[in-house]
């Protein structure tokens, strides 16, 4: 087997069983070649690390043949939590750290101590993935019921890594899974002797910014009049989730034509709580610019595809997963979103005003109105 071509069949890698799949797809090497730069990836072994073999099984939808190679990449990230600079610079050392396992066991359990995920995320960063690809096999068939209990923190932290949502394409055969029983009784014997639990430190709260808005460009695939609301657009729209597209209603029928509102790009909120409309549930809302006697949809930056984050500039953080109504998120944010001269679709701070843009430094735009308020 060439060491760049790698086939997604294949048991040559050692990988869960769960992972593999029946196909006979390959992964083209430009996209593995683009996968090891853009995640940083770097090893001795090069490209035959079980870790890219990994990265192949969990993402196998985009890992096609002759699959463009930025397409790839870009698939594989909307499934990532987005990392601040400094776990970037974590997560470089986690993977040098996990390519000589196991001797560098002692380090990495004490590196995970008191974590969820090794960086600190809320779900599986690109080094969860790659460092449990590389240390299962060797935790499953050679460590002792010692050296499981000496290295607790890694056992916890690979069963919260097995189990999670990353993985839900494939379905979990737990006889491969690294199992924590041999922590047993003496972990909870442990827990006893410490004595009094401590009072967790109070939790700061979390400023309110942009950053918790989940923005995105969508491509609207078709959009029809609600059948029981004269007033609203029923849109099936998509938003490069792996679920499909979504259902989207939005009051623009007096706004703007129904043929302008097919076969297009656009900017959505996709993590407002959903709400029923006439019988409808709509999962999103499509971002406009207007005022008092116009309304028109923002336009996405050229070369967008559906799935693509926007962010306004200085704000590019972990959007919330949806947003609690009750904490009027969106609705302290929103009323600073508004265009400028330049028709840029901009947050306005003290600071001054912070595009709106994506990950190439590209701005979302209005067609023609200048100072408009944005929602």
């Amino acid at each position: 087997m060439n060491i760049i071509t790698v086939r997604l069949s294949t048991r040559r890698f050692l990988l869960p069983k769960f992972l593999e799949i029946s196909t006979s797809q390959f992964v083209s090497p430009p996209s593995l070649k683009l996968l090891a730069k853009r995640f940083r990836f770097t090893t001795n072994t090069g490209m035959s690390d079980p870790a890219l073999d990994l990265l192949s099984k969990t993402f196998v939808s985009a890992m096609l043949l002759n699959a463009d190679p930025d397409q790839v990449v870009s698939a594989i990230e909307k499934n990532l939590p987005v990392l601040t600079q400094e776990q970037e610079a974590q997560q470089t050392e986690i993977l040098a750290l996990s390519e000589t396992f196991p001797s560098s066991a002692s380090k990495l359990n004490a590196a995970l101590a008191g974590k969820k995920f090794i960086l600190g995320t809320d779900r599986p960063s690109l080094a969860d993935l790659i460092t449990y690809g590389r240390v299962r096999q060797t935790v499953v068939e050679t460590w002792s019921p010692d050296e499981y209990k000496s290295n607790a923190n890694i056992i916890l932290w690979a069963d919260r890594v097995q189990k999670s949502d990353i993985f839900k394409s494939h379905k979990p055969d737990e006889s491969t899974f690294i199992s924590t029983a041999a922590l047993g009784n003496s972990e909870k014997k442990a827990k006893k002797e410490k004595g009094p639990k401590p009072q967790p430190a109070k939790k700061e709260a979390v400023p309110i910014t942009p950053a918790l808005v989940d923005l995105r460009v969508g491509f609207i695939q078709k959009a029809v009049k609600h059948p029981d609301a004269d007033s609203l657009y029923v849109s099936t729209i998509d938003m490069g989730d792996p679920t499909g597209p979504r259902t989207v209603c939005s009051g623009l029928v007096k706004h703007i034509p129904l043929e302008d509102m097919q076969q297009r790009y656009v900017i959505v909120v996709a993590n407002l709580k959903p709400v029923t409309m006439r019988g409808i549930k709509s999962e999103a809302m499509v971002l406009c610019a207007a005022n008092e006697e116009k309304v028109e949809l923002t336009i996405p930056p050229p070369g967008s595809k559906a799935g693509d984050k926007v962010f306004f500039e200085g704000f590019d953080g972990t959007p919330e997963p949806q947003l609690n109504p009750k904490k009027k998120i969106f609705e302290t944010v929103q009323p600073n979103f508004t265009t400028n001269e330049k028709l840029e679709v901009v947050y306005k701070t003290d600071e001054g005003e912070k595009p709106l843009i994506n990950r190439e430094g590209k701005i979302v735009l209005a067609p023609s109105l200048i100072n408009a308020e944005v929602r």
